[in-house]
């Protein structure tokens, strides 16, 4: 699923706990790993490379080692695209500044820009363990259809015990019913026959792609898109939330009026994982 994972390495301790999340992600998929390093080649900086790769316990020549010079976002997304690298692992974001969000960290511009699928790992350990929870932010689209997919056999592949798909529905006339002087008993049997509407329909959506091998929980839930979905994956504590990429790379006015994805960049809810 995963033939070549991509990690881009530093010399921090988040770094080193990021390359022992990859290694066990590497041995998971029976994949190549490929190291990228945005820095200067010299005899420091390979000493401390070789340093954190052992102290990993791997051997270099178990993987591949990117040296580049640039800017650090370009940089990887190039590398990324260059290398034909399928799963890129990052570590999560840190709290940002308002003026640093729209400007764009290095983080944020891996994220919406990267070609390749990628995993933020938001507390990544030196003593990884396998990813238990999974839940999938779902709609119909054919996108989604790969990105249901491929969580699930993330999920197959480490015994998970949970697999849930969350559909997110609004429907912005239940507002102006409320407006117009509807009962809260009105509206709320209004939302949850919406709610058994959506079930059944994403049931169907489900059963077409024929997933077997665990059990898997759908979930509707009515509110704001890209909200009630992370908050879902927060609250379940869950180790994985699962979202499709938008398709369109994403401009300023994005950000301003944020498209759902924004909304689990931001408030990072768990491990996430996008698939392109």
């Amino acid at each position: 699923m995963f033939a070549k994972i991509g990690l881009a390495i530093t010399f921090s301790p988040t770094g080193k706990a990021l390359l022992k999340e990859a290694v066990r992600l590497q041995k998971l998929f029976d994949s190549q790993l490929v190291l990228i390093h945005v820095g200067e080649k010299n005899s420091e900086t390979e000493k401390l490379l070789d340093e954190t790769i052992e102290n990993a316990g791997i051997y270099k020549n178990q993987l591949e080692t990117i040296w580049e010079q640039g800017d650090p976002a370009n940089t990887i997304i190039n590398c990324s695209k260059d290398a034909k690298i399928d799963l890129l692992v990052a570590g999560a974001l840190e709290k940002e500044s308002l003026v640093k969000y729209y400007r764009d960290s290095i983080s944020r511009k891996i994220m919406r820009e990267l070609q390749t699928s990628s995993l933020i790992l938001k507390n990544p350990s030196e003593q990884p363990v396998s990813f238990k929870k999974f839940c999938v932010s779902a709609d119909y689209s054919p996108q989604c259809e790969k990105t249901i997919s491929a969580a699930f056999h993330f999920a197959l592949k480490e015994n998970a015990e949970e697999f849930v798909i969350i559909k997110n529905f609004y429907v912005p006339g239940i507002t102006l019913t409320i407006q117009e002087g509807g009962s809260p008993k009105e509206i709320d049997s209004m939302i949850e026959q919406l709610k058994n509407e959506e079930e059944e329909k994403m049931k169907l959506f489900v059963n077409e792609l024929n997933l077997q091998g665990l059990d898997i929980k759908i979930v509707c839930i009515y509110g704001k898109e890209g909200w009630e979905d992370s908050n879902y994956a927060r609250t379940n504590a869950s180790d994985i939330f699962a979202v499709t990429s938008p398709e369109k790379k994403m401009r300023f006015l994005d950000r301003l009026f944020p498209h759902e994805i924004e909304y689990s960049f931001e408030t990072l809810p768990t491990n996430l994982l996008i698939i392109k």
